[in-house]
């Protein structure tokens, strides 16, 4: 009955400040989201309903770098409070350990683990795939948001666009570069000082006016003996070019072909590419681009699985360490929690980026932050329960 009314006890004493600090973190991460792109989806006169739906599926895809932050800020708050405060002296006095009062949290973790490798193999997957669709239609009905300064941007199919400068109403594009694919392939590059984009929301059109430039384009004549190119450059004080918004349809076709199209796989998915382009390299199918596809979708496979043992490690850290140092509250145990997941994020990413270079294997670069901290949480949480390590 004691033991009953402890885990009761327990469970109660973490639920609250672990969806608040929940909360909170969340919050933090879709302010920071938020202001980073706020340059970019404000004053564009872009629905704000588009705004928020764009925001929303962000906030899905953080839930899985969110959980274990918030699982290791509340064990070190909820247990460094339960050092603070003597109640951990007294349990241990009546012959309850430091581990069994752990039990009830820890499988309220194990479950959220579970719970978060579901939601990251079915809800998220989806939420980028309407990230992605909405990304695309944003960037086709609003084709200047997606030009960058002294960048060459796909704008279209088989059209690519530098600017040197838009004007604050991101209309107005100065000193012009466009390159893009005609006839049977052949290239025609447009140079103009000035142009503006006029996107048409009835008709599903947008219109690119270009003032004071020069096309050069290339032609392929077909004589009697053989193909013939030429080359024809024409100057123009104004060219206006109309481009169709993609359909539904076209809009899907180009993020089911978009290279980064692996994040929105589930584990079932993951699992048919990985095995067919492992065929395709078999057949010795093999290029360096191919490779690091391979490398990328492995890594993502891998990730189902790190996030949701991240969790468990977070809290077998965090508990331990929250009665080691013995100080509830917010500032210390936050301090500490930064340190800890700055040094474990830190890892993750410079690991992930060997795995995207191919410069290691795609299982060890997702795990090797789980396999150094784990055996630190393990080590810890003995110490303190054998009461042989701690601070005074």
């Amino acid at each position: 009955m004691i033991i009953k009314k402890l885990d009761l006890y327990m469970i109660r004493l973490f639920m609250a400040p672990f969806l608040m600090i929940y909360s909170t973190i969340f919050i933090i991460f879709m302010i920071q989201f938020f202001w980073s792109q706020i340059d970019e989806l404000t004053g564009k006169n872009i629905s704000i309903f588009i705004i928020l739906k764009f925001i929303l599926y962000f906030g899905i895809s953080i839930l899985p770098l969110v959980t274990p932050i918030a699982l290791l800020l509340t064990s070190i708050i909820i247990f460094g409070d339960f050092s603070e405060n003597q109640e951990l002296i007294a349990i241990k006095s009546s012959g309850i350990s430091l581990f069994r009062v752990m039990i009830p949290i820890l499988g309220i973790t194990f479950v959220l683990s579970i719970g978060l490798y579901l939601f990251s193999d079915f809800v998220i997957p989806r939420a980028k795939i309407k990230v992605k669709k909405l990304g695309y239609k944003i960037s086709f009905t609003y084709p200047s948001l997606k030009l960058k300064e002294g960048i060459f941007v796909n704008l279209f199919p088989n059209f690519f666009i530098k600017i040197d400068r838009k004007s604050i109403n991101n209309n107005y594009l100065h000193n012009i570069f466009i390159f893009f694919y005609g006839k049977n392939s052949l290239v025609n590059t447009i140079l103009s000082k000035k142009g503006i984009l006029i996107s048409n929301q009835e008709d599903g059109s947008i219109q690119l006016k270009l003032m004071n430039g020069v096309l050069y384009s290339e032609n392929l004549n077909v004589g009697p003996k053989k193909e013939q190119s030429s080359y024809q450059i024409v100057e123009f004080d104004t060219l206006i070019q109309n481009f169709k918004i993609p359909s539904e349809s076209q809009i899907k076709n180009l993020y089911d072909d978009d290279y980064d199209f692996y994040q929105t796989l589930n584990t079932k998915n993951l699992i048919q590419k990985i095995n067919f382009l492992k065929k395709k390299n078999d057949k010795k199918i093999n290029t360096n681009e191919s490779k690091i596809y391979l490398a990328k979708l492995q890594l993502e496979l891998q990730k189902k699985f790190t996030f949701p043992v991240t969790c468990i490690i977070m809290f077998l850290t965090g508990a331990p360490l929250g009665a080691i140092i013995r100080k509830g509250g917010i500032g210390y145990p936050t301090m500490i929690a930064l340190i800890i997941f700055i040094i474990y994020y830190t890892l993750l990413t410079i690991t992930q980026n060997k795995v995207e270079k191919t410069e290691i294997c795609p299982w060890i670069g997702a795990w090797i932050p789980n396999l150094i901290f784990f055996p630190v949480s393990i080590w810890m949480t003995y110490k303190t329960v054998m009461d042989d390590f701690y601070i005074i």
